[in-house]
Parts: C-alpha cells; structure tokens; sequence
C-alpha cells in the first residue's frame, strides 16, 4: 500500500498535466490557425475593396483616353491603364480562387460568396471585354468603333460590379468577425475545460497529495526528533568512549613510560655493571698482573752480566726482557680502555685529550681535540658515558671509515654538553628506518642506547665519499 499509493498520484499527476498541456497546445494551434486565417481575411478584404477602386479607375481612364484626344501625356495614362487593368483582372482571379499568389496562401471561399463571385462574374467580363477593346485600339493607334456603346457597356456594369463587390466586402468582413467569435467561443470553451481539469487536479490530486505530504512531514519531524535524541545519546556515548579511550591511553602511555623507565634503569645497571667490572678488571691488571709482571722484568734485569753468556741464550734474554716489557704495556693499554685513571682524576676533558693523543700515536691518521672543558667535572656516568661514545666514535672511524682526519670536540654550553667526532672516510647511507644505519657492525646503536641513558640525543650524518659527522648532545 506504502509503494501503490505515490504511484497512483503519479498517474493522476501526469494525466492531469498531459490534458491541460493538450488543452493549452490546441489553444495555441487555434489562436496561431485563426491568426494565419486573419491575416488572409485582412488580404480578401483589402484586396476586395481595391477591386471597387480599381474598376472605377479603369472606367475612368477609358472615358479619358477616348473622349480627350488632346489629354496631356497620353503614353502615361496608356500605361497606367493597362497596368491597372491587368492588376484588377489577377486580383479578380485569386479572389474567386481562393489562390492567394501574393502572400503564398490558400483560402477556401463560402458557398456565399462563390455565388456572389458567380453573380458578378458577367458584369467583370463586360468590363474586362471593352476595356481590352479600348486598349487595343489605343495600342494599335486604329479608332474604335461604336466608341459610344464600348463605354456605356463599361459605365452600366461597373455600376453594377461596385454595388455587388460591396456586397463581397461586407461578406468577407462578415466571415471574418464570424471566425473571429467562433475562435472567442472555443477559447472560453478551452478554458472552462482547463479550469475544469485544474479543479479536479486539486480535488483529487493536490488535496489528498497535501494531506499525505502534511502526513510525511509530520513524519519527518518526528523521525528528526528521535534522531536528534538518538545523536544525543550517540555523542554522549561517544564523549565517554573519548574518555575512556583517553584513560586508556594514559594508562597505555604510563605503562609504556613505565616500561621505558625499567629498560632505562635495566640498561643503566647493565651499563654501571660493566663499567664496575671494567673497574675491577683494570685495577686487576694494575695491581695484580701489573706487579707481577713489573717484578718479572726486574728479576730478567738482575741476571749476571749476558756478555759472558752465549750468543743465543743472550739473544733469548734480551728477547724476554722486551717480551716482559711489551707485555706490561699492552696490560697498561689494556687497563687504561677498561678504566683509565685521568676520568677519574681529572675530567673528561683531559680523559678524552689523553684518547686523542693515543689513538694518533697508534695510527697515521691526523687526529686533533678541542674543548671549552677546563677543569669543570660532570656527573660519573655522563663522563664515563662520553668517553665511552668517542671511544667507540675513534674506533669506528679509524678501523672501518679509513679515515685520515678526525677531529674531536668537547663544547659545554649552558644547558648541554655537546660531543662531536668528525672524519673524512668513506662515510655509508642512512637508513630511514628506526635504526639510522645500515651498517649495525659499526658500534653506532650501541652509541644511541648510551646517549639514550644519558637523557641526550645522537644525530648521524654521513654522506659516501665525504665522511661522517656523530653530533651527541647531554643536558646538564
């Protein structure tokens, strides 16, 4: 019933309007048909009275052309006459034809009038007939016989052709104002039908299409207050899910920094376990492999004079006091990267001073260092943290970038300590990845994790061919 009823008002609707659409367009049609028919009613009766004008000339022009033989310019009024004439006759033909040749129309004469064109027909061809014979004999310059009866025939029956062409006038005009009342008369008649068809329109269809659109509406207005009431409700749920999505993600974040806090703390007692073992195992080497090999040395210096000796086993001492001596060296050069003294004593600038210098001594690469550090003293794990970054910095440049020129800065600055190792290797590409290389052997993670737990940043970089750049950068 729902889908049936706006179908049947569609019915309606489109019949209704196609009927009054018809009724308009057939209006049309007659009003332009009787407009057309006009214009030739105005044609007939316009012509038809020049008709009565035009015998009158002829009638005249033949009485002047044959009784003044002294008229002034003769050949004028010959050539108006025959012009005349022959207008009169072709006008005389389209009006009893219904041939409008003139304006390209067809009319169609009443039984009336083509009796009345029947009644005048003998008086236009007695008129025609002597008006020929006097332009004749005008022409041919001959004199025209019974001159006298030629024009008393052409006086007598266009009297007569005036009094019934005037007949013929009131004729035309009267089917004209006929046609015109008739078009009035299916006008109003049209129109009574279009207003008809419109009152039906608004009977059954307007009315009962107001009443089911006043029914919709009022639908409508309900089915926007439930939904404006179930927005309300939709945006009140939706504000508490943003707040329990907001909790949640709090409590997300706070496990999350949570997490980060214990890895931090994990990774920091890693790193504080590493250095104390460092620690231990420097002093170790100092203390205990340290002494025993300085007392081994001593004892190889105190053997009895070796110039007596042979020459191999003198050769085989000599060897074994440098052997000794270059063994306490490299457990020196061992205990002093484990743990060297100068950070503890003196600083990390001093500490990463004393770095440069060893690593220029240790290779053919041009190493220089410069810091605005002089005696100012950091925290220990920022310090250890440092030295541990450009030592690895150092390392990485000399052994895997094949650098020649390295350079090392310590810069403190108001809010942060700035480290940067620069060098002239063969630098890599930076990954856009979380981790910024693709060359993890490097050690360059292990130098993020250790400015990570220093609350600092490390940028990296590089470009192939030109060198690396480690810009690392401590708050204090």
């Amino acid at each position: 019933m729902p889908i049936r009823i706006p179908r049947r008002f569609t019915r309606l609707y489109i019949v209704a309007l196609s009927l009054v659409a018809f009724l308009t367009i057939l209006g049309q049609i007659l009003v332009q048909n009787t407009l057309k028919a006009g214009l030739n009613d105005s044609w007939l009766v316009n012509y038809a009275g020049r008709q009565r004008f035009q015998s009158q000339l002829i009638a005249k022009t033949a009485l002047l052309l044959t009784q003044r033989p002294d008229l002034a310019h003769p050949e004028i009024h010959l050539l108006e006459f025959k012009k005349v004439l022959a207008d009169w006759e072709l006008h005389h033909h389209q009006l009893k034809t219904g041939d409008l040749a003139d304006i390209q129309a067809k009319t169609r004469n009443s039984s009336t009038l083509q009796k009345m064109f029947d009644d005048i027909e003998p008086h236009f061809q007695a008129i025609r007939s002597n008006s020929h014979l006097v332009l004749t004999s005008l022409e041919k310059r001959t004199p025209l016989p019974n001159t006298d009866s030629v024009l008393k025939n052409i006086f007598d029956n266009e009297l007569v052709f005036l009094r019934k062409m005037d007949r013929i006038v009131f004729q035309y005009d009267k089917e004209a104002k006929e046609k015109v009342t008739n078009l009035r008369n299916i006008e109003m008649l049209l129109m009574a039908l279009t207003l008809f068809v419109l009152f039906l329109e608004g009977l059954f269809i307007f009315r009962p299409a107001v009443a089911k659109l006043r029914e919709s509406i009022l639908q409508l207005i309900e089915a926007r207050e439930k939904t404006a009431q179930t927005n309300k409700e939709l945006n009140e749920a939706y504000q508490q899910l943003r707040i329990t999505q907001a909790q949640l993600l709090e409590a997300t974040q706070n496990r999350h920094r949570q997490e980060l806090k214990e890895h931090k703390i994990h990774a920091a007692a890693l790193v504080q376990g590493q250095e104390n073992e460092r620690k231990r195992l420097s002093k170790e080497l100092h203390d205990g492999v340290g002494q025993m090999l300085t007392g081994l040395k001593m004892m190889t210096e105190s053997l009895v004079d070796i110039a007596d000796l042979k020459e191999n086993e003198r050769q085989n001492i000599l060897s074994l006091r440098d052997l000794v001596g270059q063994t306490i060296q490299e457990v020196r050069h061992i205990s002093n990267n484990l743990m060297p003294p100068v950070l503890h004593d003196f600083g990390i600038s001093m500490a990463l001073k004393q770095l440069t210098d060893a690593s220029a001594r240790n290779t053919n690469a041009s190493l220089s260092f410069s810091s605005n550090v002089q005696d100012q003293r950091f925290d220990p794990n920022v310090e250890i943290g440092l030295y541990r970054i450009a030592q690895e910095a150092l390392h990485n440049a000399l052994k895997h970038a094949n650098a020649d020129q390295i350079t090392l800065s310590l810069t403190s600055k108001p809010q942060k300590i700035v480290l940067q190792v620069k060098d002239n290797g063969r630098g890599f590409k930076i990954s856009k990845k979380k981790n910024p290389t693709q060359a993890p052997q490097h050690g360059l993670h292990n130098l993020q994790e250790r400015a990570h737990l220093l609350d600092g940043t490390l940028k990296i970089n590089s470009i192939i061919g030109e060198g690396t750049e480690i810009l690392v950068q401590i708050p204090q």
